[in-house]
């Protein structure tokens, strides 16, 4: 394994992981599918109106996150059990082409399963159910509704599900998720103790990152926002940061491997 890359032998490291875990995608995919026909079903029988485009995009981009995070804590679970670990780490292939495959399941494979099993379950759904008079179901477009935001968010979530299934070696999605929820409390602190050194006044509520702020000078309360930073930019930031988070998950899979 000298080499950085190599297509023949990725290809057969792609071949031999599909060939050993697909049951389990099948699976996944199954309960996908009937979480989404359960979940519409309710929508479509319960409620008098059919559902509108922003409460599909809504539950669309919910599920999504939820699934696809689950997805990719798992995506390296066979370097966390002792008796597939070794074989793994083993494997006569470099760390990069394992990472590869693993990110190409759990990012481009997932969302491609994961919107044509959503869109086709909404589709199957409509197509049982009769509207009243004056009642038209439309089926939602994400290309219209934010695709780039959407994707950026799920690209950050994946890259710290994608760390956390490296890192940790058993209850990834548990662990990351706690670990998350704690980086963001430190934060949060950080940025609040920073803004009160900053302008030496009492801030009164956490201050999140790129939020308001928060401040009280004797009886009077103030709140400012900056309006310096445009969307744009914070999702910029966010993908660059997923971006990062990606080589850190390579490279704690190389530190593995070594």
């Amino acid at each position: 394994m000298n080499n950085f890359f190599n297509l023949q032998r990725f290809c057969r490291l792609f071949v031999k992981h599909t060939t050993e875990h697909y049951r389990i995608y099948l699976m996944s995919i199954s309960v996908l599918a009937g979480v989404i026909l359960l979940g519409g079903a309710f929508l479509f029988f319960v409620i008098p109106e059919p559902p509108d485009p922003g409460m599909q995009t809504a539950i669309f981009i919910i599920l999504m996150l939820i699934a696809g995070t689950i997805f990719t804590s798992t995506v390296f679970r066979d370097y966390g059990e002792k008796n597939k670990a070794m074989a793994a780490l083993t494997l006569p292939a470099t760390a990069f082409e394992k990472f590869l495959v693993g990110w190409i399941y759990s990012y481009p494979v997932f969302l491609i399963i994961y919107s044509a099993v959503f869109y086709l379950g909404l589709i199957g759904l409509e197509s049982t159910r009769h509207w009243g008079p004056g009642q038209h179901f439309t089926l939602f477009s994400i290309p219209q509704n934010g695709f780039y935001t959407v994707l950026t968010i799920y690209s950050f979530l994946h890259a710290i599900a994608l760390l956390g299934a490296i890192f940790f070696n058993k209850l990834h999605f548990i662990k990351t998720g706690f670990s998350f929820f704690i980086g963001n409390v430190v934060v949060m602190i950080l940025n609040t103790l920073l803004l009160k050194a900053l302008i030496g006044l009492n801030v009164i509520k956490a201050a999140i990152p790129f939020g308001y702020l928060n401040f009280s000078v004797g009886d009077k309360y103030y709140s400012i926002v900056t309006k310096a930073v445009p969307p744009t930019a914070i999702w910029i930031i966010l993908f660059v940061s997923a971006v990062l988070i990606w080589v850190a998950a390579y490279f704690r899979l190389k530190e593995k491997q070594v």
